[in-house]
């Protein structure tokens, strides 16, 4: 198969090797062959023309399923770029990277609209008109009204940019990470050669379509491998119903999905599908042997990042407890806190550089002082700490301020912001500490002003009104004063190393209360 240089590309090649085979379904919903899917993506990039061109940016808002495949590939056919807006992204942040784009045209989903009605409002404020997709809404003309001409696909390059990805970069601010067709097609590649898929496979994938888990790691690889994908949300209660239904034959996972899997009653079915391994991490060691004692499956494991795919992944041969083995396309260095290579198996800092062209991102959009920063004489600073063995590498959290709960980045600022707006708060800090989810709970200390008294129930209740619900902290603690530096900075390292406090209250504890 010729290797594509383009999403669409990709889609075109699938669609002329098996026009009639289904290439993505929503579990409960029709399916889509790969052969409808570019007659779709081709007569919706037609409707998008009128205002987009080659180098574009289209920021979109829909779920994971066969329409926000049909319209990545019509904005790829254009040669444009995509904006991706993760679900109740903050709107001050999504007007800033809607601006630092340039954003031509916002194509949303009637539920998103409904259910974030301020999209409406950005997109007039960026001057961006906007569409529907998978519906109406509103009087909105939709991209499937289109009847006119149906533009040739536009012949880009590896090196062409190709999506915008929402990332906490090497930081807990959300930007804007600029990828080229090269890192999502180079990812793709990685992930099919360590999972050997083919095309009697059937992928599931949990993750939204604004994550690249579902784009890069799920349906391209599906796509260049000849597979079909399954897209749901995720749910304990039925995913091994849907595993069977589907014919499950592989999944993709961060900790969080397999912890919660494992945490649910062990039953006489947990073995009846006809799933075989798994692509995602991170999964300690425990958990590696837990799913494959409990549930027959083997979890392949990778090192991976918004800003450059895989890193390091594992095949056939795992080893439990490394998150892989260190690709081709790439080096990897740990290094002391002075950036000295330390090559004796310690943990330090993971820095990444790749041996070809068009294998990261190009830059955080309207970032240029946090892009510099990211970079190390040629090397990404990747924020996080690991150990490298034998070419093997070991991830060992982050070292960082940024806060991962749910597959999902929590803005530290953000929560802090919020929780500062209560009457009773004066100063307020959020950290991530461990979680039985093998990723981050978020821990919100507060000192409280002079003279009040913080009820941390009441507090959760104030932040769940402006925070996305898994931003809302866990746990609450109330100090009498919060660390700082020398430079009197908040020292949140300080607040997290120290773990969760004895007394702090838990509120998933006090559920029931």
């Amino acid at each position: 198969m010729i290797a594509p240089t383009s999403w669409a590309e990709a889609v075109e090649l699938r669609a002329h090797a098996e026009a009639d085979g289904e290439i993505i379904r929503r579990v409960g919903g029709r399916g889509i062959s790969a052969g409808r899917l570019l007659e779709d993506a081709v007569a919706i990039a037609g409707a998008l023309a009128t205002t987009v061109r080659v180098g574009s940016v289209v920021a979109t808002a829909c779920s994971s399923g066969p329409a926000a495949a049909t319209l990545t590939t019509a904005i790829s056919w254009l040669g444009a770029i995509e904006l991706p807006i993760p679900t109740a992204l903050d709107p001050d942040v999504a007007r800033q990277l809607m601006t630092a784009g340039g954003v031509a045209l916002t194509v949303a989903s009637p539920a998103r609209l409904a259910a974030e009605p301020h999209l409406l409002r950005l997109a007039d404020s960026v001057g961006a008109a906007t569409m529907t997709i998978d519906g109406h809404y509103d009087g909105l003309a939709s991209v499937t009204d289109h009847t006119g001409p149906r533009p040739p696909r536009h012949r880009s390059s590896s090196s062409d940019p190709a999506a915008i990805m929402v990332t906490s970069g090497t930081g807990g601010r959300p930007k804007g990470a600029l990828l080229c067709n090269g890192v999502g097609l180079g990812q793709a590649r990685r992930v099919c050669r360590a999972m050997d898929y083919g095309s009697d496979d059937v992928l599931l994938n949990v993750f939204p379509w604004q994550h690249v888990n579902a784009r890069q790691a799920a349906f391209l690889p599906a796509v260049m491998s000849g597979a079909r994908l399954v897209v749901d949300d995720f749910s304990a209660r039925r995913f091994w119903r849907t595993a069977r239904e589907e014919s499950i034959t592989a999944f993709n996972f961060m900790g969080a999905v397999c912890a919660i899997l494992l945490r649910s009653p062990a039953t006489e079915d947990d073995r009846a599908h006809t799933i075989s391994r798994a692509y995602g991490g991170p999964a300690p060691d425990w958990m590696f042997h837990s799913v494959a004692q409990r549930f027959g499956i083997e979890l392949r494991q990778a090192y991976a990042s918004t800003e450059l795919g895989d890193v390091a992944t594992t095949d056939v041969a795992p080893r439990p407890g490394a998150a892989g083995r260190i690709v081709d396309d790439y080096r990897v260095r740990v290094v002391d806190d002075d950036g000295r290579p330390m090559d004796d198996g310690s943990a330090g800092s993971i820095e990444v550089r790749p041996c070809g062209d068009d294998l990261t991102f190009t830059e955080y959009i309207g970032e240029p002082e946090i892009t510099r920063k990211a970079w190390r004489d040629g090397w990404f600073v990747t924020g996080d700490r690991g150990r490298l063995i034998d070419g093997w590498l070991y991830y060992e959290g982050r070292t960082a301020d940024t806060i991962r709960r749910r597959g999902l980045t929590v803005d530290a600022e953000r929560v802090e912001w919020v929780a500062s707006g209560h009457p009773d708060v004066a100063h307020a800090a959020a950290v991530g500490v461990p979680s039985e989810l093998t990723e981050d709970e978020v821990l919100l200390a507060v000192v409280p002003r002079p003279g009040r008294q913080i009820r941390p129930r009441d507090l959760l209740r104030y932040c769940a009104q402006e925070l996305p619900r898994h931003a809302v902290p866990r746990y609450v603690n109330v100090e009498t004063a919060l660390p700082t530096t020398a430079s009197k900075k908040l020292n949140r390292r300080a607040l997290r190393d120290r773990g969760i406090p004895t007394a702090a209250f838990d509120a998933e504890a006090h559920q029931q209360d």
